[in-house]
């Protein structure tokens, strides 16, 4: 009888017994198809995780999340949104000494309030160090080339407001400042920030409670010891 051949390609029969070489052979098979059973469910699951999320690397959670903190750290003092309903000054100067090796100030303004009565807001932010002994002070004068409903040209003289201390991001802030009386509207007020020394400072309230008071002179004004910061013109009309 002809004895068939039921031997592997390798040579060897089907009823030899394994050589330690042949069950190394056969172990590393297996440990690659295994493998290779794995790394398909990974491609497998990552496909499905690439649909899920459209397909772009650009719209994680985190990247998502991160926009809004992005954004304030660039306006802190969210002045940008203020462009659609705010006005910057037409005409604004500042001390270039002071702000040498900072940016220029910015100012955002808004007139608003009662009818025939405006009031104007401000909002700012200057990089600006304060010396030791000094307040940053707000001051308005009403421009004298300008006049009200009444044909009533503004006075010129000055009137300190308050203090302005701004944020460690350079944020400052005037809202609702009256620009005078009934009818007043037409009258432009610059603003003006000054730097004084602190006993000034603590003389500017005392003088507007003194009776009959109203506002510095021109000439009283130049003879302050102070240093101008900033100053811009905001018409009411």
């Amino acid at each position: 009888m002809t004895r068939t051949d039921t031997g592997s390609d390798d040579g060897t029969t089907g009823n030899e017994p394994q050589g330690e070489d042949d069950k190394g052979n056969n172990r590393t098979r297996i440990a690659i198809a295994s493998i290779g059973a794995l790394a398909a469910v990974a491609a497998a699951a990552a496909g499905a995780m690439f649909a899920h999320d459209g397909g772009s690397e650009g719209t994680s959670t985190n990247s998502s999340v991160s926009t809004p903190a992005s954004t304030a750290a660039e306006d802190p003092c969210d002045l940008k949104r203020l462009a659609d309903s705010w006005n910057q000054p037409p005409s604004q100067r500042y001390n270039e000494t002071l702000f040498a090796n900072h940016d220029a100030p910015s100012v955002y303004t808004q007139v608003a309030g009662p009818a025939r009565s405006p009031e104007i807001s401000v909002k700012g932010q200057m990089s600006l160090n304060i010396p030791a002994g000094q307040v940053l002070y707000l001051v308005t004068r009403p421009d004298p080339d300008s006049k009200d409903e009444f044909g009533h040209p503004g006075s010129g003289r000055y009137y300190p407001g308050t203090p302005v201390s701004p944020t460690s991001s350079g944020c400052w802030e005037d809202d609702n400042h009256s620009v005078g009386y009934i009818g007043v509207e037409g009258i432009s007020e610059t603003y003006l920030l000054v730097l004084v020394g602190s006993d000034q400072a603590a003389k500017f309230p005392a003088d507007r409670k003194a009776k009959d008071w109203d506002g510095y002179s021109a000439d009283d004004w130049r003879a302050l010891t102070k240093i101008d910061v900033m100053n811009f013109h905001v018409p009411t009309t």
